[in-house]
């Protein structure tokens, strides 16, 4: 029963099931202490269990560096999968193994890539609504993953946003992104976000694909 047991263990930690559902608690904490109207005592409280659960972490940290590649292990996954979720889990902006990333979730069909999320009191800039830094940051993770997903992963040149309407909090946002035509080094991806049938922003993006120099240079993992 031990070895079974073992057997589990291991293969939660080699799937990152434990480390997202951690991620997923943090999230919701980090939201919480945005939120909470707790009194000192309280908020005293708290912190000793966050500080207790910092302690239990300390001795398991990643050397570095920090790519997503070198996290999992090289370069083989973009052969195997296209599916963002997938290759970016520890993206600051859909990686599920990443706390501070709104809960945000991609997946592609045909080519195109649908969003779905919904953005908590910690993302909020205008009240009751989500901040536009967030808003386009999120829209360049739509349209790298698009460039990613259809062989065409370039960093960003140019990014312009079009707020049509403040995108409110709490409520379900649904996004998509589609690559557009190629210039020599350049790529185009095109993004909108809705709320229902309202738009509430469109993205352009100019994407510049780099040599092997300039990923040497930057220390991306090669296999």
């Amino acid at each position: 029963m031990a070895s079974d047991d073992a057997s589990e263990k291991e293969a939660a930690s080699e799937d990152g099931h434990e480390q997202r559902a951690l991620s997923d608690a943090v999230r919701r904490l980090i939201e919480r202490t945005r939120s909470t109207t707790a009194p000192d005592d309280r908020l005293v409280e708290a912190r000793r269990a966050v500080d207790q659960a910092l302690d239990v972490l300390a001795s398991d940290i990643h050397p570095g560096p920090y790519a997503q590649a070198d996290l999992l292990g090289g370069l083989g996954r973009f052969e195997q999968t296209r599916d963002p979720m997938a290759l970016f889990p520890y993206s600051p902006l859909i990686g599920r193994g990443n706390p501070v990333a709104p809960p945000v979730h991609f997946e592609v069909k045909g080519g195109v890539v649908h969003g779905v999320g919904r953005f908590g009191a910690q993302y909020c800039g205008p009240p009751n609504h989500v901040h536009g830094g967030i808003v386009a940051a999120v829209m360049d993770e739509l349209l790298g993953a698009v460039n990613v997903v259809n062989d065409l992963g370039a960093m960003t040149g140019t990014l312009t946003i079009r707020y049509r309407r403040p995108t409110p909090l709490f409520e379900e946002i649904r996004m998509e992104g589609r690559t557009g035509e190629t210039e020599g080094r350049k790529v185009f991806a095109r993004g909108q976000m809705w709320h229902g049938d309202i738009l509430l922003a469109e993205a352009e993006g100019i994407f510049i694909q780099v040599n092997d120099d300039f990923r040497e240079r930057m220390g991306w993992a090669k296999n």
